[in-house]
């Protein structure tokens, strides 16, 4: 299982916490982030933290406090802001940059790094890959309001799929500020939050998305505004922070609350744009539902992507369970290998390098009723779910 860490206190305090309970982790995600800034973008680490310093303006704006935290975590680890910041905000700083892209200067990007002594994963140096991703996508969420479910409570589950390597920082980080609803997350060590829920019933959930508009200016970073929603106290409020700042890259959350509510935020640079549950039930992968924000999506290969495959599975998987959906059929979604290999539950393809060897890292299913998340720290098929209560 993840390791389960607790952080507690005023904003710096707790990110100090964090960063000194676990800087070998934080060391493990800054080699993934700068193979992969490196690899895509041909940016050495320290110009990653450069283009990351750009974010100040709007964290201040939008998230001092959670900016403070950042500053513990870095100070706690041993490392600089602009470090934790580049972990923050790695989803914008690969805004616009396609799957499976090899840039020219990763090479000369990769020996800079070396250079300045950036922790590296022994395999950083790994020939290119020999095969063409199956998938240029992430992620299976499927979901379902009280009606749907047998015991009358909201699920939000999903597998998080992404590099493997990562699996080995991932953490579950409980937060306990004061004046605030308690928050257990899934994350990547040095992030303040990714999927999880809180003590006021709230959940979010997260998956990739990509359109024409991405990466052209600085916006909110999904992972702050993932931690700025658990930190809402109603589904109202948690939907009202996705317009607090235009976003950098596409993204969609889905957010779900104990009392019913539950929409995926199909967010752009465009604006936000709100897929509704249909007859109680919710899917999503990795393209726009929502007309208008699919109306700015980059084009995909479809032999480059499963995402309509396996959101179409996971749809008809909660429309066969519609009334009596259990815990168990949640899991049994993510599981699922219909269609292998284009399939919710992804297993790694060894012929690929590990920058491009896409994977299910994990599956999460959030029981909102019960207020537990069950984790399965691995290919969700090859290891048991574990609850873990908030």
């Amino acid at each position: 299982m993840f390791l389960e860490l607790t952080i507690v206190g005023a904003p710096y305090e707790r990110g100090r916490q964090y960063g000194a309970a676990v800087p070998h982790l934080i060391d493990h995600s800054i080699a993934s982030y700068a193979r992969l800034f490196a690899y895509r973008r041909g940016l050495d680490w320290a110009a990653s933290q450069e283009a990351a310093m750009a974010y100040l303006p709007v964290l201040r704006e939008v998230a001092p406090d959670l900016l403070e935290e950042m500053r513990g975590i870095a100070d706690g680890a041993g490392r600089q802001l602009g470090e934790i910041l580049a972990l923050n905000v790695r989803t914008e700083l690969m805004a616009g940059v396609g799957g499976g892209v090899l840039h020219p200067g990763w090479p000369a990007a990769r020996e800079r790094n070396r250079a300045a002594g950036v922790h590296a994963h022994p395999d950083s140096g790994a020939a290119a890959s020999t095969a063409t991703p199956v998938d240029d996508g992430e992620c299976t969420t499927a979901a379902a309001q009280p009606a749907a479910t047998a015991a009358g409570g909201t699920v939000l589950a999903q597998t998080w799929d992404w590099s493997g390597d990562q699996r080995a920082a991932c953490i579950l980080l409980r937060v306990r500020a004061p004046g605030e609803p308690e928050i257990l997350t899934m994350t990547e060590a040095g992030i303040v939050a990714k999927i999880g829920l809180n003590s006021a019933g709230v959940a979010v959930g997260l998956n990739l998305l990509r359109s024409a508009a991405d990466g052209r200016e600085v916006g909110m970073p999904v992972h702050v505004l993932l931690r700025k929603m658990l930190q809402a106290r109603s589904f109202a409020e948690a939907r009202a922070m996705a317009d607090m700042a235009p976003a950098a890259g596409s993204s969609c959350i889905t957010l779900a609350s104990a009392d019913g509510g539950l929409a995926s935020l199909e967010i752009t640079p465009a604006g936000v744009a709100e897929v509704p549950a249909e007859g109680g039930l919710l899917a999503h992968a990795n393209h726009c539902l929502d007309a208008g924000a699919a109306a700015g999506e980059c084009v995909i290969d479809p032999a480059l992507t499963t995402t309509r495959e396996r959101q179409g599975r996971s749809w008809d998987l909660l429309q066969a369970g519609r009334g009596r959906l259990e815990v168990a059929d949640f899991q049994a979604i993510l599981r699922d290998h219909d269609g292998d290999p284009r399939c919710i539950c992804r297993h790694p393809d060894m012929r690929l390098s590990p920058v491009d060897r896409g994977e299910s890292v994990c599956g999460i299913v959030i029981d909102l009723g019960a207020m537990v998340m069950h984790v399965a720290p691995d290919v969700p098929c090859a290891v048991p779910f574990t609850p873990v209560a908030l």
